[in-house]
């Protein structure tokens, strides 16, 4: 389905082929447009910096042993809302992005495309950062 002239920009950050390409179908099939995705942190930020976005979901752990978080410090000052993909335990999560939506992998596609949705119409900022059940 082509992106809808209302439709939203998300930018995906994973490093895993495959769940990039589940990541990106799904947004595609709702009737958004892909930016990306990309697994690697250089290409995520300069996607980060230039792109107009209106949300992204991005997977802490990169390859080379790289976290996003330097993805997140531009999306935050660029107040895009974010989701973070992660399969490790909340310890493993900087403290400073442990209040973010959280996706927990495997997450199936309900889980998703409720991420998917909070990114198009983020609720409040007070009731806005949770983990997806």
């Amino acid at each position: 389905m082509p992106p809808a002239a209302d439709s939203a920009r998300i930018l995906i950050v994973e490093d895993e082929f495959l769940v990039a390409m589940s990541i990106e179908e799904t947004v595609r099939n709702l009737g958004h447009e892909v930016v990306g995705p990309v697994g690697e942190l250089p290409s995520a930020m300069r996607l980060a910096e230039s792109e107009a976005l209106s949300g992204a979901i991005l997977d802490v752990h990169l390859q080379h042993g790289e976290r996003v978080y330097p993805v997140v410090k531009i999306l935050r000052r660029r107040r895009v809302p974010l989701v973070l993909t992660t399969a490790y335990r909340d310890t493993e999560i900087d403290p400073d992005c442990a209040g973010e939506m959280l996706l927990r992998k495997p997450f199936d596609q309900a889980e998703l495309e409720q991420c998917i949705a909070w990114l198009v119409h983020p609720p409040a900022v007070a009731e806005s950062r949770s983990h997806v059940p």
